[in-house]
């Protein structure tokens, strides 16, 4: 299939942290759906993600707690967001951390969409043009797109989009490159995650994802249990096990839990 007649979706996101599986949540959804070269639909919607937003990430897109206050949660943006995915393939730079965030969102909200591959600029940009780095920024300096907005979802959409349009010009143009050119000079192929909460029982990955409290039984290396009251803040593997980071009101601080040593 050459990319005239490919339903491309290019696709930004702003979170509150970077990675899904911790709890972090998306802020604001940047997306322009094409066919080919021509434009079909576009979305720009700020989203409440039920959570604090840290200064770290205010500081990188500006978007505060107030911003965010009144906005629907992501379930309002849903059906759009699915209907656009499906039969496309997602574009975007550096799209597997874009792709991760949807995929969550889209499971928590209880419902199944993905499209038919990624493609990622940023990769297809460190084939084509020899660059110091290949940070979005950096590439559209070089190739002089304006980059005004930058770091908003919508903006980093559209400027991707802009990225996009000079690889497939440089590669022959829009009726002569393929789909399968594009995937083939992808170093690693970036796809669609798995669901992000395969492997947390539902009650904690809900309690991690909207900074909830739960009751769990605990027990510790030495084999004494004890019940607590946790607020999942974070989870991650280390080794053969996952463990789970959380403020536990019987100790008063945060503590690490291994988490198949919890009972529900």
């Amino acid at each position: 299939m050459t990319l005239n007649d490919a339903k491309l979706v290019f696709l930004d996101v702003e979170t509150t942290g970077l990675s899904p599986a911790m709890g972090d949540r998306i802020v604001e959804i940047g997306m322009t759906v094409c066919r080919g070269a021509q434009e079909l639909e576009s979305l720009s919607r700020l989203v409440n993600p039920e959570r604090p937003i840290p200064g770290d990430a205010q500081a990188i897109h500006g978007i505060r707690d107030e911003d965010v206050a009144e906005c629907p949660t992501f379930g309002s943006a849903a059906d759009e967001v699915c209907n656009a995915l499906r039969n496309g393939w997602l574009v975007g730079h550096n799209i597997r951390f874009d792709a991760g965030f949807m995929a969550m969102e889209i499971a928590t909200a209880g419902m199944v969409a993905q499209p038919l591959g990624c493609l990622d600029t940023c990769q297809l940009a460190g084939v084509i043009w020899d660059l110091p780095n290949y940070q979005l920024g950096t590439v559209v300096d070089y190739l002089g797109i304006d980059g005004q907005g930058r770091h908003r979802a919508f903006a980093d959409a559209r400027l991707s989009r802009a990225v996009f349009n000079h690889v497939v010009a440089e590669l022959g143009g829009w009726d002569r490159v393929h789909l399968s050119e594009l995937q083939a000079l992808h170093t690693w192929t970036p796809a669609w995650p798995d669901d992000p909460r395969r492997g947390l029982p539902a009650i904690l990955y809900d309690a991690l994802t909207n900074g909830r409290e739960i009751p769990i039984g605990y027990v510790n290396g030495d084999g004494q249990a004890s019940n607590r009251t946790i607020r999942p803040v974070a989870c991650f593997p280390a080794g053969r096990y996952t463990y789970i980071r959380a403020r536990c009101s019987k100790a008063g601080e945060l503590r690490t839990f291994r988490l198949d040593r919890i009972t529900l």
